[in-house]
């Protein structure tokens, strides 16, 4: 019944189910207190196991790592049998994470205990959680959620963006963990746009709200790597899309949260591997690239967007630079946002600074070819930019920008062996770090580098590498992105993107 065989490689996976049956009333859901036979629930598990089965098969299942979300209609976790399902996947090697959406009304102990009963895997588990104001206090939901942390289950909680609620929506913030995210959806039917102030005091909530607020382009080359399975068999892209063989989304815009979280938007980044279940991972510290990464073409500033967005990241991760430029053009074109920037790594490496701390740790450049590159610059077609510290007139960066062999690497290349900065056509000296980027040749010491400065800075921050992030866009970023695993390229090409896990086009 269920052939995935054609969609095995995907990575994120959806579920939903003939089950049509909800233990709540909400007067807006058609599945209210609708009763179901026990031969249809027989029908529902029949066609839960079948699915599970597909995806396990040794044959034909899936062949990478991926995680799996039950999206039901109505309440699917009051059945045992739901959590029997997710333990077997749980087992997999090959699934990272499994859980389900639901209204948080079942008995979480029993529940729990048939999980670990059919030897479930509790680090996988994770839940999607939605408070229904008309039906459940405050109180009883935020008891079901703190059973759900002494269990260690991964969770996310949130409401629909009802203006009549949005005191008790803040209250449901104040009470739970900080480290809990409570997301928010607009209310489809609201007959009007929302107010500035209600838009404000759901976005204090939930600071991705204006995310539903867009119209995210559907684009189902950017949703190749999700696959939604229906009851039966059915396959498509995502939730709202109709089953089509043609590369063209049946629908304008993706409207709802599990069909844009396909997409490769760059808000997502913080949202995992697998941002179906909602739930944010923050890095302890982000390092970000400047030129082309928060600032794309001639800008010589960062835009609000990316200011706003770089103030709420700031809430959660500490900020800082990795970048070619000097110290002061870089802070000239983040100044939006100097108060949060904690420091970096600039001018390729050559210096890296800890604001707080007052830490500058500067890297002298070897200056005895100095002389033979000056002498070369009109003969090779280039400009000698130097970069000394200003207390001590150390050199600690020269770069040599050249116009006349602006997109022939090949002869930038030999420009550099002829003047001696490398020992062949390819390698530098074992005394310069050298980087051949954009019609530039970046030279700094052999110690230093944009992997090298975010090492030093996490040493003397106490950072584990497993627990930062890194941004960035080109050739020169390309050793960061692979020594890190939480990398992202923006707007890369493709020899940078190999270097890194994650992908987006811009940061806004």
């Amino acid at each position: 019944m269920y052939n995935i065989k054609p969609y095995r490689n995907t990575r994120q996976w959806y579920y939903r189910g003939s089950l049509e049956s909800c233990n709540y009333s909400c007067s807006y859901c058609p599945f209210s207190k609708k009763p179901q036979s026990s031969k249809e629930l027989e029908k529902d598990k029949e066609n839960l196991v079948q699915f599970v089965s597909a995806l396990l098969d040794k044959e034909n299942g899936v062949s990478r790592e991926c995680a799996v979300q039950i999206v039901p209609y109505g309440e699917a976790l009051i059945h045992k049998y739901y959590w029997q399902e997710m333990a077997l996947l749980s087992r997999s090697p090959l699934i990272e994470a499994v859980g389900a959406q639901t209204n948080l009304s079942f008995d979480v102990d029993t529940m729990i205990k048939v999980f670990i009963r059919n030897n479930g895997i509790i680090s996988k588990l994770k839940l999607w959680c939605t408070f229904h104001p008309s039906m459940v206090t405050i109180d009883k939901f935020l008891s079901q959620c703190n059973k759900l942390s002494i269990y260690n289950i991964s969770y996310c909680a949130g409401a629909t963006a009802d203006p009549v609620q949005i005191n008790n929506i803040h209250t449901l913030r104040r009470c739970l963990p900080k480290e809990i995210y409570l997301w928010i959806n607009k209310l489809d039917g609201l007959g009007r746009r929302y107010t500035s102030e209600e838009i404000k005091a759901f976005m204090d909530i939930d600071e991705y709200f204006n995310l539903e607020l867009k119209h995210h382009k559907a684009d189902i080359s950017k949703c190749t790597d999700s696959c939604f399975i229906e009851a039966g068999g059915t396959a498509k892209r995502c939730n709202i899309c109709s089953p089509s063989a043609s590369s063209v989304c049946t629908r304008k815009t993706c409207s709802c949260y599990l069909s844009y979280c396909n997409q490769s938007l760059p808000e997502m980044v913080f949202f995992g591997r697998y941002p179906s279940f909602r739930i944010p991972v923050y890095p302890d510290a982000v390092f970000f690239d400047i030129d082309g990464t928060l600032i794309t073409g001639n800008s010589k500033q960062i835009t609000d967007e990316t200011a706003q967005m770089l103030r709420r990241l700031s809430m959660h991760s500490s900020i800082f630079l990795a970048t070619s430029l000097p110290y002061n053009t870089a802070m000239h074109k983040v100044s939006k946002v100097k108060d949060i920037i904690q420091g970096g790594v600039f001018a390729q490496g050559g210096m890296c600074r800890i604001f707080a701390r007052k830490y500058k740790k500067v890297f002298p450049l070897e200056t005895a070819k100095l002389g033979i590159i000056k002498e070369n610059a009109g003969k090779y077609g280039y400009f000698v930019h130097i970069y000394r510290e200003r207390h001590n007139n150390v050199i600690y960066k020269i770069t040599l920008s050249f116009n006349k062999y602006k997109n022939m690497d090949n002869l930038i290349k030999q420009a550099a062996f002829n003047i001696g900065l490398t020992d062949s056509f390819y390698n530098p000296l074992e005394n310069v770090n050298i980087i051949f980027e954009d019609g530039c040749i970046q030279i700094v010491d052999k110690m230093a580098g944009k992997k090298e400065g975010v090492g030093y800075i996490c040493s003397e921050m106490g950072y584990l590498p497993d627990k930062i992030a890194v941004f960035g866009n080109s050739a020169s970023d390309i050793p960061m992105l692979k020594e890190y695993k939480f990398s992202v390229t923006v707007n890369a090409d493709k020899e940078t993107e190999e270097a890194a896990t994650y992908h987006i086009q811009t940061l806004i």
